[in-house]
This record gives C-alpha cells, structure tokens and sequence, in this order.
C-alpha cells in the first residue's frame, strides 16, 4: 500500500501540471487571417484582481509624472540657455564700456598728476625756475 501512495501522487502531480500542456485556445485557430480584428485587450489582462489594476494604474501615473517632469525640466533647460547667452552678450559688451572707460581715467589721471607735480614742485618743461644765492647777504654792502 505505501508503493501505491507515490505512484499515484506522482501520477495526480503529472496530469496537474500537463493540464496547462492540454488547454488550447480554439478561437484563435478557427479565425481568417485576412478578416482578423485586432482586439483592444487590457495591459493587466481580461479578468485582473484588483492588486494587479491598482499598480499598473500606478505605475502609469508614475510614468506620466515622469514624463510631465522631463518635458518641464527640458523647457526649464532652454530657457536658462537663453538668458545665459543673453548675460554672457551683457557682460562682454559691459566688460568693453569698462575697458574704454578705465583708458579715460587712466588719461585724465596722467594729466592731473603731471599738473600737480608740476604744481607743487614748480617745473616747467623740466627747468627749475629757482635762483640758487646765498641764504644771508652780508649787511656791510
């Protein structure tokens, strides 16, 4: 009797798992090619549970999310390129008003320098126009 017990567990086990092997879908066998409709099936199949509809729906939403995300980034992306090549314009056409005008200053400030030095220490063309005489001239004269 213990030999009978898993020759027939072994049989049951068999024609359970070959019962797969057997199903055949006789619809899809008896349709023209020619006439063949394609049918609108869900992702999550015909008769899903509810775990199933739930995370596929999720995952949609996820991906739309995602989608909404990088076309925003994107956008977002172009516009910083737009107003960076504008600043980069702004700055290089800034930069040229400060170089003119440091040349400005830089003349000027030549000028007043030579105008004070010539001021204070009385040069005209690089003559001294200071006599050179004795400090005290003798009184008996």
């Amino acid at each position: 009797m213990m030999k009978k017990v898993p020759a027939a567990l072994c049989l049951t086990t068999a024609l359970i798992a070959s019962s797969s092997l057997w199903a055949a879908d006789t619809t899809s066998t008896t349709t023209d090619a020619s006439n063949a409709v394609p049918e609108k099936t869900m992702p999550y199949g015909d008769n899903p549970n509810l775990g199933r509809v739930l995370l596929y729906k999720a995952g949609k939403g996820m991906q739309n999310l995602g989608d909404s995300i990088q076309g925003a980034s994107e956008n977002t992306s172009q516009k910083i390129g737009e107003k960076w090549k504008s600043t980069k314009e702004y700055t290089s056409e800034q930069s040229v008003i400060v170089q003119e005008q440091t040349e400005k200053a830089k003349v000027i400030t030549a000028k007043k320098w030579q105008d004070t030095k010539d001021a204070v220490i009385g040069t005209n063309d690089g003559n001294i126009p200071i006599e050179r005489a004795e400090l005290s001239q003798s009184s008996k004269n």
